[in-house]
């Protein structure tokens, strides 16, 4: 009994757990490992269907361009109607794009499925909504918001491998299919779901309204934090997407050890990611924040000199802690959130950052064409300065 509470105080607030938040869990698990099948590498199938660079970009276009276009209406409805409704709602176009890819016969054939994966995106803010408003002890809710997250990236550890292994035997085409199945079970999960009705929540906030200056101080406060998130994201999307073909061109590593670099990286995003949020509540999320920023130099500036493969896999470990910023954000603000618009301010930063990741590719497209180390470097230039400002500006 003396170990079982250490676990709980030293280690991770586990108690305030609710079965709704470990049921995200498990479908973000679920899916996960069947995105992760054949997620990491995709350019290489959209590339098997005659598409050159340029029109691969175009498919990634379609998929995070839909997508940053999702959190906000998300938000919105997740401030008025039975969030478990929405999550379903929202999940079932993901249940298909693995299955329209399958059947792509040229890659213009992806769009669709792309444009359902992005549609997908409404239902971010509505988990995070969800979340804030199952934890009732605030103080721990970004070491929970982190391990919500965290438990999406575990479902990656094992399955580029796996999904690397299938595709040999039976064939990509059967690889995406199954991650339909995956899909589909993760999205059936919901329907365990409690409801959630967010107007039944309002009755206290109403009791209590927040101070008109108060809360235009927050919100302001709300959009630093967004501000500071999307120029993050964009720094980094310069960079991120060029990895895996950093790793293979430059580096000389194999499918394999590329597709091992993607799972090692998402165990850091896993584990890096539940300590940070840990970090965030027993001292300040600015300085996890700090931190995670710092996670990126130390990997980038290795990677682009070291040729090891045992070091690589360090290094793919560490750049996966930059990766939980998101998280951290959407947990410092829904902690400030008016209790009736949890879901419309959560979305705000998910939605900036998503357009940052949607238009920074292009940046770092050219910037590859010219020296595959230029868009690494241009990446690194702003960050020390970011972290700073995170660590003595923005405040808890």
């Amino acid at each position: 009994m003396k170990g079982y509470r250490w676990v709980f105080s030293a280690g991770f607030p586990f108690e305030v757990f609710t079965r709704d938040i470990w049921l995200i869990c498990l479908s973000n698990v679920i899916g996960a490992f069947g995105e992760g099948l054949y997620f990491w590498v995709f350019p290489l199938y959209i590339r098997s269907l005659q598409a050159d660079y340029v029109q691969l970009g175009l498919v990634f276009s379609a998929l995070y361009g839909v997508a940053a276009l999702g959190p906000l209406p998300g938000g919105l409805l997740a401030d008025r109607f039975d969030r478990k409704k929405l999550l379903i709602l929202s999940w079932a176009p993901w249940i298909f794009a693995p299955l329209v890819y399958s059947f792509a016969q040229n890659w213009t054939q992806l769009i669709p499925g792309a444009i359902c994966w992005g549609v997908s995106m409404i239902g971010a803010p509505v988990v995070t909504a969800y979340v804030i408003n199952s934890v009732d002890d605030k103080r721990k809710l970004t070491s929970v918001l982190t391990f919500v997250w965290s438990s999406y990236s575990f479902g990656y550890i094992f399955a580029p491998a796996i999904g690397g292994y299938l595709a040999t035997v039976i064939g990509m085409q059967w690889v995406l299919r199954l991650s339909t199945v995956f899909a589909a079970v993760s999205t059936g999960v919901f329907f365990l779901l409690r409801s959630q009705h967010p107007r039944r929540n309002e009755t206290e906030n109403q009791r209590r309204p927040l101070p008109s200056i108060e809360e235009k101080n927050l919100w302001h406060k709300m959009l630093l934090w967004a501000v500071f998130l999307t120029v993050v994201a964009f720094f980094m999307s310069i960079a991120r997407p060029y990895v895996a073909t950093f790793l293979d061109e430059q580096i000389g590593l194999s499918e394999f050890h590329v597709g091992l670099f993607g799972s090692v990286n998402f165990a850091g995003i896993t584990f890096i990611g539940v300590a940070m949020g840990r970090l965030g509540d027993r001292w300040r999320k600015s300085g996890a924040m700090s931190l995670c920023l710092l996670l990126y130099i130390a990997s980038i500036v290795p990677l682009l000199v070291i040729r090891e493969t045992f070091s690589l896999m360090s290094i793919a470990f560490i750049l996966g802690g930059s990766a939980v910023l998101n998280s951290l954000v959407s947990s410092f603000v829904g902690t400030i959130a008016p209790q009736n618009k949890q879901g419309l301010w959560v979305s705000i930063p998910q939605t900036l950052s998503l357009l940052a990741t949607f238009a920074a590719p292009y940046l770092g497209g050219y910037l590859y064409s010219s020296s595959p180390y230029y868009p690494f470097i241009i990446s690194l230039v702003g960050i020390p300065f970011l972290a700073l400002f995170a660590l003595t500006k923005l405040r808890d």
